[in-house]
């Protein structure tokens, strides 16, 4: 197992974003902490390693910090809120994220302990990322180039890592025109295959308003990198939008329909 008692705070450096596990480089490698769902993280990546799926971190072990050690994946990460993916950028994340519940599917089903339930997938459900949003994404130019932060993996249906995307696509942001949201909705349909716009859009609803309490509940339990999400304003900056969402579906539906 690798470890790194030679390298200290001045070789490390930290990753953009980070509000829930504070990631730094080191190297060629992401350390990042761990919790009682690595393990099944871990046993999932590896999985889909030797599956061939491409874009995402393979794990190399645990450092002598306790952290995960996992390989670096280069690529620009957009800023979320400031900038907009293109429409190719779009439908490339969507054929990948077609292509992980296509590989995850065959993941084994028996109840692990994720990070927020611990149990065995239901019928008609698959492990997904649950986090599979643009800040999570680096792309080199249009073409995705890594997917990572893989820790909220867990049971869900292959629409909730459509919707948690569209949701954090700046269109779906409050002052987002209609005809441009409708416009990306129907890309992200179109770029995973066999979506209706009118689904995707219905489901973000209900995705982030699971997201919203499972936040709440493991920020109750004590959740250190849920505690940290707190500090950012989560859950209740997110139920805020839901509400704003929730008032424009009739404009938003009317205009996926034109």
């Amino acid at each position: 197992m690798p470890t790194d008692a030679s390298l200290g705070p001045v070789d490390e450096i930290p990753l953009p974003g980070g509000n829930v596990g504070g990631a730094v480089r080191v190297g060629d490698t992401v350390r990042r902490p761990t919790g009682p769902w690595t393990p099944a993280v871990h046993e999932l990546l590896r999985f889909l390693d030797e599956a061939g799926l491409p874009l995402i971190p393979r794990v190399l072990g645990i450092d002598d910090r306790g952290r995960e050690i996992l390989t670096f994946l280069p690529g620009r990460v957009l800023d979320i809120g400031r900038e907009t993916l293109t429409d190719t950028q779009i439908r490339s994340a969507m054929h990948w994220l077609r292509d992980f519940h296509a590989v995850v599917a065959s993941f084994p089903r028996e109840s692990r302990r994720w990070r927020f339930v611990e149990r065995a997938l239901a019928p008609g459900e698959i492990i997904c990322h649950h986090d599979a949003a643009m800040y999570n994404m680096a792309f080199a130019a249009d073409e995705l180039a890594g997917v990572f932060d893989w820790d909220v993996a867990g049971p869900g249906i292959p629409l909730d890592d459509v919707a948690i995307f569209a949701w954090n696509t700046a269109v779906l942001f409050p002052d987002a025109d209609a005809a441009e949201v409708a416009h990306a909705l129907r890309t992200i349909a179109d770029g995973y295959g066999g979506l209706d716009p009118h689904d995707v859009l219905d489901r973000v609803i209900v995705r982030m308003t699971e997201s919203a309490n499972r936040i709440e509940a493991a920020q109750t339990a004590g959740d250190p990198g849920m505690l940290r999400l707190g500090t950012v304003g989560e859950p209740a900056s997110t139920r805020a939008r839901i509400a704003v969402l929730a008032a424009r579906l009739p404009e938003l539906h009317e205009a996926l329909s034109t």
